[in-house]
């Protein structure tokens, strides 16, 4: 029986010091019908150069140039260009077992799953190595409690780069990737809703490296600005698709997680905002997750929100 083909798509923005052991991990793997499609998107560091090299050793490689404009755009660009069957992401600073995509495949035709996902590592400075608690009562399921359970953060977060899905699911209803940061908790919920089945597997395959600059050093507006925005777009799209009300509970569940993470992070990152700033802000971000509650309105834009966050002190 032929291996169907997948697509290992990597953004690639200034990402030289990682790259090198990234690309040689997905290179290596033991499933042999891959293509790994890696898009600079602008780097100015020495990433380039490390991407032809490598791309001379190994022509399974597939190097996209381009100006930069983003890791959503970049994401985008290897979509359309891909050949697979099946489509997977891995950033560029992290790295993955021998056997990340074999056993998602596996598992996938083993079950008849529409997407498959496996468990990672955290790997923090100085060495620490954690695997992630997944909390799943299951390890397959149907896409519609996929969803559900994604929107219980901790139970199966909607991270992108921990899993792998059929091609067609993007392109069957053109989705990709909006220009904003947190945009794997609009994408991900979206291809969950196309599955018929989901298959999880509880041993990690993904080193996920937490890098020392982490998010919670410098979580500010645009952060809970584009993480609101991905929030938004899924209740439009919710309602786009007629299932507004089997999901509006859940959905409403998931806005008050968002809030709570929204400002503990806020509060963890004091070197972001002044307090002054950073309660205008908390008060600003609640007025849209009340907004946010209710079906949206014929009028209403998934890329906008109910209401403006305010002026941003640390720029757009």
């Amino acid at each position: 029986m032929k291996e169907e083909l997948v697509s290992i798509i990597i953004p690639v923005y200034n990402a030289g010091q990682w790259l090198e052991r990234c690309l040689r991990s997905v290179l290596g793997q033991s499933y042999p019908a891959i293509e790994v499609i890696a898009v600079n998107d602008g780097s100015a560091d020495n990433s380039l150069e490390i991407l032809r090299r490598i791309r001379k050793e190994d022509r399974r490689l597939i190097l996209i140039d381009q100006e930069n404009q983003g890791v959503s755009a970049a994401r985008n660009k290897g979509i359309d260009s891909a050949s697979g069957e099946w489509i997977c992401f891995v950033d560029a600073d992290d790295y993955v077992h021998p056997d990340y995509i074999r056993v998602m495949v596996e598992a996938a035709g083993r079950e008849g799953a529409d997407a498959a996902a496996v468990n990672f590592f955290l790997e923090l400075p100085r060495g620490l190595r954690l695997p992630y608690p997944f909390i799943l009562p299951a390890r397959r399921f149907d896409g519609e409690k996929a969803v559900r359970h994604s929107f219980r953060m901790l139970y199966f977060p909607t991270f992108l780069w921990n899993k792998m899905f059929r091609k067609s699911h993007f392109d069957d209803k053109g989705l990709r990737f909006p220009a904003i940061m947190y945009e794997d908790a609009f994408i991900v919920p979206m291809l969950f809703l196309d599955c018929k089945k989901v298959v999880v597997l509880k041993k990690a395959y993904y080193h996920y490296v937490r890098q020392p600059q982490s998010l919670t050093h410098r979580f500010g507006f645009r952060h809970v600005r584009d993480y609101l925005t991905a929030a938004n777009m899924v209740r439009h799209s919710l309602a786009k698709r007629g299932i507004w009300d089997e999901w509006e509970k859940a959905y409403r569940n998931w806005l008050s997680m968002i809030m709570i993470q929204i400002v503990s992070t806020l509060y963890l990152s004091r070197r972001t905002l002044t307090g002054k700033d950073r309660t205008l802000l908390i008060r600003q971000a609640r007025a849209n997750v009340r907004a946010m509650r209710e079906a949206p309105k014929a009028e209403d834009r998934p890329d906008q929100l109910p209401f403006d966050l305010g002026p941003s002190p640390d720029g757009p």
